[in-house]
């Protein structure tokens, strides 16, 4: 008996080795295969990335087979959905930028695309939601066109005070990307819907001010003369 328990536990033991040995073999393959799915998603997008100017349906078709490989690969998916965006296929980009945003939490850019294909789609508060978790995201280099856009998603509802002060939000933002005087234009214009004249007086200045030859200082002009 005691030669029969030596001998089954030393089977026993060889067996969970073997046992371990096919599980690591399996995971050094699954970790090679992950590997080589992420080099070539990485090899379409680049090839993607080299046609977005030249050939857009040659690019969205790079796109789609990056993703095809590694469908979490952010990248190959946001450039995916920017380019349905361009084409104003508006459900299709509004599938990737949510997508965008699951899997990276963190970018605003996603938010961003993300808020602005719902307005396109008329989800208004939708909009709103996604917008404003742009504009807090602390690493987001560019707040300023999610405030622009979070204000024409808010006056879009009615809520022409929310919108005002996005777009407030978005003239303190230094370096500016949406041009100061656009901005001026907007404040303005909510200032005559809520009959502050003297107040729409002051942003349209500012607007010409900042764009004195441009078409915002033209629209500014022509706001001015329209206000009793």
């Amino acid at each position: 008996m005691g030669e029969n328990g030596r001998f089954g536990g030393g089977v026993w033991i060889r067996a969970l080795a073997g046992l371990a040995a096919v599980v690591l073999l399996a995971g050094c393959v699954s970790a090679e295969e992950t590997e080589k799915r992420e080099r070539e998603a990485d090899g379409y997008y680049k090839q993607g990335l080299s046609n977005m100017e030249s050939n857009q349906q040659q690019a969205l078709v790079s796109f789609q087979k990056s993703l095809q490989s590694n469908p979490d690969n952010y990248d190959a998916r946001y450039a995916l959905g920017s380019i349905h965006f361009q084409r104003k296929e508006y459900a299709e980009a509004e599938r990737e930028f949510r997508r965008c945003t699951e899997l990276m939490p963190d970018k605003g850019e996603a938010f961003n695309f993300y808020g602005r294909t719902l307005i396109e789609l008329k989800r208004l508060p939708e909009a709103v939601a996604a917008l404003r978790k742009a504009t807090a995201l602390p690493l987001y280099a560019t707040p300023d066109v999610a405030y622009t856009n979070l204000g024409s998603a808010l006056q879009m509802l009615g809520d022409q005070a929310g919108a005002l002060r996005a777009y407030q939000e978005a003239i303190k933002i230094d370096p500016p990307t949406v041009p100061r005087a656009l901005l001026y234009i907007e404040v303005g214009r909510i200032y005559v819907v809520q009959g502050e004249n003297a107040k729409a007086r002051e942003a349209l200045a500012q607007a010409k001010l900042l764009d004195p030859q441009g078409t915002a200082g033209a629209e500014a002009t022509k706001l001015m003369q329209k206000i009793k």
